[in-house]
């Protein structure tokens, strides 16, 4: 088609001259100049690489990076991204910098224009538009980009967000480290009262029955009725042979038969105190009461030692929980605005527009054979 023809073509007009008439408006006279600050950073684990200062910090993250750290820390830089966009980061930023009266009332800019008496879901669809967060799997990093229309108020945004995003990763990893730790403590609490507890009912026994232990006292007295059994039965033989020699009433039989008397009365007297039934001063019934009472105290004493190792391992365990954000690449502080694209975004609606003009001319072309 000729040039000339495409001067008087009204659809060419309508659908390429008139649209590109007014983007060319906006992106020459009315879009501002939006300067972007870029950070990158990643969450690491605190201790893995132990900064020597300031500047080591980058250098910790940079050795990380190369020895494939960061792959143990995607799931707490997720949750750093999903902060960064979030209401919560919006209203640190509104407190911080009044983030919101910097872009607000630009009624020049159509594109980006944002309302002073804007909702807060409008405020915090436009906040995701100037503010991105973009996650590289293979390397861990997360990118932040912040767009303004002053150079500094970009870099100043973005600080406070990495200032704000490393108060986050502490907060969280040091609450999962704390939560286990005071479980370990309560354990270790609970276990201690628990031994100190049967300890004291064990002295106490000890301190009421004037025993130091009643199961030894009991094999002591189950002695001392056997050496009293055995000398039963030697002055039982005794007494058999001198009733074979002497008479009944001769003294040394008389007095034989007091002391067999004798030593059958102390075996019935040490037997009771051993095995008497229903009294609480039995032997055998101390000695059950004692040996309940001290293994209670040893599986008390067992488990309070158990929940002291427990209660290192929970340290141990915490000590790998924590976390901390470190920055690879500092916010910078854009020379020179890089947005809006003017001519890549003219040159892309222009060529846009063309295809659109083809397609509809093609259409009304089909059209018109179908008629004819």
């Amino acid at each position: 088609m000729k040039i000339s023809n495409l001067k008087k073509d009204k659809i060419f007009w309508g659908i390429v001259i008139l649209p590109m008439i007014v983007a060319i408006t906006y992106y020459g006279i009315l879009a501002r100049d939006r300067f972007t600050s870029t950070s990158e950073v990643v969450v690491k684990k605190v201790g893995s690489n132990e900064d020597a200062g300031g500047s080591s910090s980058q250098a910790a993250g940079l050795s990380m990076l190369i020895s494939g750290g960061a792959s143990s820390s995607v799931e707490e830089t997720l949750y750093v991204r999903e902060f960064i966009l979030s209401q919560d980061m919006l209203n640190v930023l509104q407190k911080k910098l009044h983030w919101s009266q910097h872009y607000s009332g630009n009624f020049r800019d159509i594109g980006y224009y944002l309302s002073p008496a804007a909702s807060q879901e409008k405020l915090l669809k436009y906040y995701q538009k100037m503010v991105t967060a973009s996650f590289d799997e293979p390397t861990g990093l997360l990118t932040i980009r912040v767009q303004a229309f002053d150079r500094e108020f970009a870099r100043q945004t973005l600080a406070a967000i990495i200032e704000e995003s490393d108060k986050f990763v502490n907060h969280v990893s040091n609450k999962l480290a704390l939560e286990q730790v005071q479980f370990a403590k309560d354990e270790v609490d609970r276990a201690r009262k628990n031994y100190a507890s049967k300890r004291d009912a064990l002295l106490a026994f000890q301190g009421s029955n004037n025993v130091l232990d009643a199961q030894r006292s009991a094999l002591a007295r189950n002695d001392v009725i056997s050496e009293l059994q055995a000398e039963e039965i030697k002055a039982d033989a005794a007494l058999r042979a001198m009733q074979a020699s002497l008479s009944g009433d001769s003294p040394q039989v008389r007095q034989q038969q007091i002391r067999l008397k004798a030593l059958r009365q102390q075996i019935e007297v040490e037997q009771n105190k051993l095995t008497a039934k229903n009294s609480s001063n039995q032997m055998n019934v101390r000695a059950a009461e004692f040996r309940n009472l001290e293994l209670d105290a040893r599986i008390a004493e067992d488990s309070y030692k158990a929940s002291t190792i427990s209660l290192n391992e929970a340290y141990n365990q915490a000590a790998k929980k924590l976390r901390s954000l470190v920055v690879i690449v500092k916010p910078n502080l854009p020379d020179e605005s890089l947005l809006p694209r003017r001519l890549y975004s003219l040159f892309t609606i222009f060529v846009i527009l063309l295809l659109i003009y083809g397609v509809t001319r093609f259409v009304i072309a089909t059209v018109r054979d179908h008629r004819d």
